[in-house]
């Protein structure tokens, strides 16, 4: 009975997630109409460019890889009601500890650096966001806000360490030096970028949902996003729970910055496309189900991808990705927002 009310909520999810997304497509393509001068050629590259071979598909499945983890990252804090808007500065300085460490290691045989580099830039990251919810824990200081301030703090201080001592001069931006590349994720589609982080990132994505559903700490996560009074009193040591949903969540976004750099920059740059901030509506979208953000990634790369192929053979602006996955991110928000009002309005009928 509980395992068919579970998957009967999941494929509900599914669908009113799949209705959303339509319709935030179909207003996708009337821009196009609007902004195209040759309207049908324009949508039929930006839906089908990401598909037409290899290397774009390959590069699309690349792109959706960081923010599979970056969606697990904002899903495992939004759990527990942990706002952790600090997710991209946790990338940036995460990304630029675990290169750090991998340039120091470039002589290191690639099985020892590799794990050591993405184990740093996990602990850097979740050390982090931890400090935002200690000070909820202590001070009861916003979460939402310390954690963004934190992280605007952050980049000014990367972009100093790529612009100055750990800048490569040769690049001629803010860039750190080449590790060894042999540290390199091996290639799986070429000539795309897909690279093996795409099996990290769906061994966490498994974690993720057989913790979430099966061990203790995910419920308790759940249970102190949902009521942390009632949680409390229940026996729940919320303090700790939070501390520790912080932590997985900023550990996975400095993770997500390290998989990016092996994967395909091969450097720490000072610009990640908005991987970070990327994360926070794909785990919106996803209902912070693990399972869901793969799907919810794999559409932004599918927009952002299709978009860049339109930039490329028509004449599509690369805005265009940006304006459909703030209309996807609106129509589940509203969705909820609806949700809530019929809740109410039945409340007040009683």
């Amino acid at each position: 009975m509980l395992a068919r009310f579970i998957m009967n909520k999941f494929i509900s999810s599914l669908k009113r997630l799949f209705i959303a997304i339509v319709f935030a497509l179909m207003l996708g393509a009337v821009i196009i109409i609007i902004t195209s001068s040759k309207p049908s050629n324009a949508i039929k590259i930006f839906f089908l460019g990401p598909f037409s071979n290899k290397y774009f598909f390959g590069n699309m499945i690349s792109y959706a890889i960081p923010l599979i983890i970056s969606g697990l990252a904002a899903s495992i804090a939004f759990s527990a009601n942990m706002w952790n808007m600090g997710l991209e500065g946790q990338l940036y300085i995460g990304g630029l500890c675990g290169t750090y460490f991998a340039c120091q290691m470039s002589s290191y045989p690639a099985a020892i650096a590799i794990p050591i580099a993405l184990i740093v830039s996990f602990l850097v990251g979740g050390a982090i966001a931890a400090v935002s919810s200690y000070l909820k824990t202590k001070w009861n200081i916003n979460v939402f806000l310390s954690s963004l301030l934190i992280a605007n703090g952050l980049f000014p201080f990367v972009t100093f360490f790529l612009e100055g001592p750990f800048n490569d001069p040769k690049a001629g931006f803010a860039a750190s030096p080449r590790f060894n590349q042999n540290f390199m994720f091996s290639k799986i589609l070429s000539p795309s970028e897909l690279h093996s982080g795409l099996f990290i990132a769906l061994g966490f994505v498994v974690l993720f949902y057989f913790i979430r559903r099966q061990r203790v700490l995910g419920y308790e996560i759940k249970i102190t996003g949902e009521n942390a009074l009632f949680a409390y009193y229940g026996g729940v040591p919320t303090g700790r729970v939070e501390i520790i949903a912080m932590f997985l969540s900023g550990g996975l976004a400095g993770l997500a910055g390290m998989i990016n750099v092996f994967g395909s920059t091969g450097r720490m740059l000072g610009y990640m496309s908005m991987i970070g901030w990327n994360g926070i509506p794909i785990a919106i979208i996803a209902r912070y189900d693990p399972i869901i953000v793969v799907p919810a990634a794999l559409l932004f790369s599918f927009i952002q991808k299709g978009a860049e192929a339109g930039a490329l053979f028509a004449d599509i602006t690369p805005q265009v990705a940006q304006l459909i996955q703030a209309a996807i991110f609106y129509i589940i928000t509203a969705e909820g927002l609806f949700d809530f009002i019929g809740i109410w309005k039945r409340k007040v009928v009683k």
